[in-house]
């Protein structure tokens, strides 16, 4: 992870950088998620989409994902290769696929949730003893920042 030494580290807007900075380090690396192969982040959530989305296709998926379909056709290739995705005709229409996960997509998607359950678990335990006003204040507070961030950079006059 790239370190940064912010001579105003006190301010919660540095904090919160750091600390979006520590989750993209930790979010960016690739990892195996029990099989033997190992899977970048695009590839891992597309293994998601797919097992929420049993029998979707690749238009599905793109639409989804907010990707193009060339992206998620080059995304689908790999996982088919590593042998974590299968692809099957649609019976409705024979010119398109519909995607499922074979069994050792599904490892792979069961210790994604087990990862993201351990980063849940992390968070509980820090709030284990915030009261529940401070938990509310804390989620609106995160919310309004997720929002407004969205026209953040529109509003920047440089």
């Amino acid at each position: 992870m790239m370190k940064i030494n912010f001579v105003n580290r006190g301010k919660i807007s540095y904090t919160l950088l750091r600390i979006i900075l520590k989750f993209v380090d930790i979010d960016k690396k690739t990892r195996y998620f029990g099989t033997d192969e190992q899977l970048f982040n695009a590839e891992i959530h597309m293994i998601k989409a797919i097992k929420e989305n049993e029998g979707i296709h690749v238009t599905g998926l793109a639409h989804q994902l907010g990707v193009t379909k060339g992206a998620v056709s080059q995304i689908l290739a790999k996982l088919e290769r590593k042998g974590l995705i299968s692809k099957e005709k649609d019976a409705d229409n024979l010119s398109r696929l519909m995607l499922r996960l074979t069994p050792k997509g599904e490892i792979a998607h069961i210790n994604h949730e087990n990862y993201h359950n351990h980063l849940d678990d992390l968070i509980k335990d820090i709030l284990k003893d915030a009261s529940e006003e401070e938990i509310v204040f804390l989620k609106g507070f995160l919310e309004q920042l997720e929002n407004r961030l969205e026209s953040f950079e529109d509003k920047l006059p440089y």
